[in-house]
C-alpha cells in the first residue's frame, strides 16, 4: 500500500473508529436519488362563523369538531321562544306530536354552512339560551398543508412531475404520495424557510389543523452511475479524492513503486503525519503477497561519540624519600669508657 493512499484511506473518515476505516467495498454502478427534505404544518383555510339570527334556544346540536359537513347537512337546531316554552309546557305528551302540530307555525331553526366546511369550534350546549349574533361556531372551507423548503434547496425544485411522499411526526410509518405544486416565495423576514408550496387536503385524507408533519422529494435521479458512498471522499480545496487499493513492490528512501492500480500522471493526495491519527503509513514495510528481494535493512546510524571527560589534574609530585643516614665508622671500644 503506498504511503499517499494508505493515509487518504485512513483519513476519509476522521472520526470513525478504527474498525470502520478498514472497511472495504467497490466503485459499482447504481442509481443516485437527489432527496430534498421538507417540513411544515396542516393550516384552516376559508375560516368563518356561523351565527344565531334569532333570540332562542338550542335544542339539538349534531355537529363534532373536527369533522367536515355538506352544505345540507344540519349542525344543530335553534328553537324560538314561543317553541321553547311549548315544549316545555307539554306534559307527558310527545316531543315529535308537539313539533308536527307546531313545527309550521314556529319551525325550528336549523344551522348550516353555506358550502363545505370543516368544523373548528362549536360554542353550543344543548338547552342554553342565545341571543342575535351570538357565535354558534367556527368552521373552515379547506385545509392545506404548508411545505416549507430551505433556501439550499429551491432551486432543486423547479422540475416538471415531481412528487411528495409525506407522513406525520405521530405516525411515520403511514405514508402517503401527491404532486409537488408551485413553490412560493416566503416573505422577507421569514425565518422558516425560503419558500413553501401547499397541498390542499381532500375531505376524505386529512388530518387536523396544527398537525405536524414531514416529507421527502425525489428532486433528481441519475440511472445506472458508477457511484461510491460520501463518506470514502477526500476533499482538498475544489477537489475530490478518493482512496483505491494498489499493488507495491520496493519501498526504499521514502518511495514506493506502484505494480498496478493507478496509472502514470493520475493525480493524489498526500497528508502529513496528523492527518493519519496514529495510522500506520504504507511505506514501512513490504507486502507479504508480492515477492520482491528483501531490502536490506538500514544500517543504524553510528552513535555519535561522547565528548571525552575533562582530564583530571595531576595529583603533586610526591617529594623525594630522604636519604638514609650514613653508617657511622666502628673504632672499636672506647678506652676511656670506665
Amino acid at each position: 500500500m503506498t504511503r499517499a493512499l494508505l493515509a487518504a484511506l485512513l483519513a476519509a473518515l476522521p472520526l470513525a473508529p478504527c474498525a470502520r476505516a478498514q472497511t472495504l467495498d467497490v466503485v459499482r454502478r447504481r442509481d443516485v436519488l437527489l432527496r430534498v427534505q421538507v417540513t411544515g404544518t396542516v393550516e384552516a383555510r376559508g375560516i368563518f362563523r356561523l351565527k344565531s339570527t334569532i333570540d332562542g334556544r338550542i335544542e339539538e346540536v349534531r355537529a363534532s369538531t373536527g369533522s367536515w359537513r355538506a352544505p345540507a347537512d344540519v349542525l344543530a337546531t335553534l328553537s324560538s321562544t314561543e317553541l321553547a316554552a311549548m315544549l316545555d309546557a307539554r306534559g307527558s305528551q310527545d316531543k315529535s306530536v308537539m313539533l308536527d302540530r307546531w313545527g309550521k307555525v314556529y319551525r325550528p331553526t336549523p344551522i348550516r354552512c353555506p358550502d363545505e366546511c370543516y368544523v373548528l369550534r362549536s360554542y353550543l350546549r344543548p338547552k342554553s339560551w342565545v341571543r342575535p349574533q351570538a357565535v354558534l361556531f367556527e368552521a373552515a372551507r379547506g385545509l392545506t398543508m404548508i411545505a416549507h423548503v430551505r433556501a439550499e434547496d429551491v432551486e432543486k425544485l423547479h422540475a416538471a412531475g415531481l412528487v411528495l411522499t409525506y407522513w406525520t411526526d405521530a405516525a411515520p410509518e403511514n405514508r402517503r404520495r401527491t404532486p409537488v405544486t408551485a413553490l412560493i416565495p416566503d416573505s422577507p423576514g421569514e425565518a422558516k424557510s425560503a419558500a413553501h408550496f401547499e397541498i390542499p387536503l381532500s375531505t376524505r385524507l386529512y388530518f387536523p389543523p396544527g398537525t405536524a408533519w414531514s416529507g421527502e422529494i425525489i428532486a433528481r435521479v441519475d440511472h445506472d452511475v458508477l457511484a461510491v458512498p460520501s463518506a470514502a471522499l477526500i476533499k482538498s480545496g475544489p477537489f475530490y479524492y478518493l482512496p483505491v487499493r494498489v499493488q507495491t513492490g520496493l519501498t526504499a528512501d521514502g518511495v514506493t513503486e506502484i505494480l498496478s492500480g493507478v496509472e502514470e500522471g493520475r493525480p493524489y493526495l498526500l497528508l502529513d503525519d496528523t492527518q493519519l491519527h496514529g495510522a500506520e503509513r504504507g511505506g514501512s514495510v513490504l507486502p507479504g503477497s508480492v515477492s520482491v528481494e528483501e531490502a536490506a535493512p538500514a544500517e543504524a546510524p553510528a552513535a555519535a561519540p561522547k565528548p571525552a571527560a575533562p582530564a583530571a589534574k595531576p595529583a603533586p609530585a610526591a617529594p623525594p624519600p630522604a636519604p638514609a643516614p650514613a653508617a657511622k665508622p666502628d673504632f672499636g671500644d672506647d678506652p676511656y669508657a670506665r
